[in-house]
């Protein structure tokens, strides 16, 4: 079988301005002017959120001077920190703030958080901005998924080529110019997530999320199943979560349906002040009278586990998404081809991938090459 990874490489080789990472950042802050920004979805003061990414941006530089060292509170966080230094350290005196990687910021809120003693809800919701912000400045007013129009049809080829197309990307240009399946790993924008599904398990439950909340099918892409987050072990999280949450709701349906016990327990609970707990009674009871209820599973990562074969990696940066390079390195695959920038990034997969480095399974080739042959 042959597979293919796709990052945002090929978006940015089709435009050079509005996709790199930098010019992202740019949108995150000159969007905030336009008359149309959809304050309703993401912020009723936009300015607000211009000032605070400048604050961020003040607190990043202080980050890298050790200002927020004893302000982690989880493994993920040290570990998010030493990258971000390890990163960003020597660039200190040029660094503007479009080159600090937007997904970063969100590890500098959440330590500025800790440091002032802003806790949930204020936290997630201040971060819910954040990524919504992002989610809109990517997605550039729709223009993202018109990318397909200016793709080369050796490209196309190439791509077709493949048994199995992977991608982080978010939106819809592999679908449009392959007419093929592709495995959306960390989600996509044209498909709602649980919580702004009105069909969704969740919102069967009678404290229904989606309730007053403003949904209209324009700005699906904020409502998406798109996952954004600094840390790969947060990104695993999410991947699993409702496949995790679907395995236990089968088995205490299955106990309430079959032990009396279980049965009373179960009903208690929905008789409880703890919402969540409530909450799980009530969705048992739910999944007994419909068993076709499941909450969704929008990441292709079951199938991206099991490929076997041949893989090539191709616009995906190896300074990013560390998780998937750790399932890759565990993949039954016979062979791995990575797509380089810079030649440097080579010695950084050979450190990411070094089980298939000692396997001698590990390949590379240049990108700059590819391109010039299409």
């Amino acid at each position: 079988m042959k597979n293919i990874l796709v990052g945002n490489g090929i978006n940015i080789q089709y435009d050079k301005v509005s996709y790199s990472a930098q010019n992202i950042v740019l949108r995150v802050l000159t969007d905030v002017d336009r008359n149309d920004y959809p304050i309703e979805y993401i912020i009723e003061d936009p300015i607000a959120l211009k000032s605070y990414m400048g604050y961020l941006f003040l607190a990043a530089r202080e980050a890298l001077d050790g200002a927020f060292d004893n302000y982690t509170c989880c493994t993920a966080e040290r570990e998010g920190l030493k990258d971000f230094k390890e990163r960003y350290s020597l660039r200190k005196k040029s660094l503007r703030i479009s080159d600090i990687g937007f997904e970063d910021y969100y590890l500098i809120h959440d330590l500025l958080c800790h440091k002032n003693k802003i806790y949930n809800p204020e936290q997630f919701q201040i971060r819910e901005v954040l990524k919504m912000a992002y989610f809109h400045a990517i997605y550039n007013q729709g223009q993202l998924n018109e990318l397909y129009k200016k793709y080369d049809e050796a490209l196309c080829a190439f791509l077709k080529s493949f048994d199995n197309i992977f991608t982080t990307n978010y939106d819809s240009n592999l679908e449009k110019s392959t007419e093929k399946i592709i495995y959306h790993i960390h989600g996509q924008f044209d498909k709602l997530s649980e919580t702004y599904n009105e069909k969704s398990f969740r919102n069967q439950l009678q404290d229904k999320p989606i309730k007053g909340i403003p949904n209209e099918i324009e700005y699906r892409y904020l409502h998406s199943t798109a996952l954004s987050t600094y840390c790969g072990d947060y990104k695993k999280y999410q991947i699993n979560e409702h496949a995790v949450a679907n395995e236990v709701i089968d088995k205490m349906a299955e106990g309430y349906k079959k032990t009396e016990s279980i049965k009373a327990e179960i009903d208690n609970w929905g008789q409880v002040s703890n919402k969540l707990v409530a909450n799980l009674s009530e969705a048992i009871k739910l999944k007994v009278n419909n068993p076709e209820l499941r909450f969704q599973e929008d990441y292709s990562i079951k199938e991206f586990k099991e490929m076997q074969g041949e893989l090539i990696i191709f616009g995906l940066s190896p300074y990013n998404d560390y998780h998937l390079f750790e399932m890759i390195d565990n993949a039954s695959i016979e062979k791995c081809v990575f797509y380089y920038y810079d030649e440097s990034e080579c010695q950084r997969i050979k450190q990411l991938l070094s089980n298939l480095q000692f396997q001698n399974k590990l390949f590379f080739e240049s990108t700059k090459e590819f391109w010039r042959s299409m």
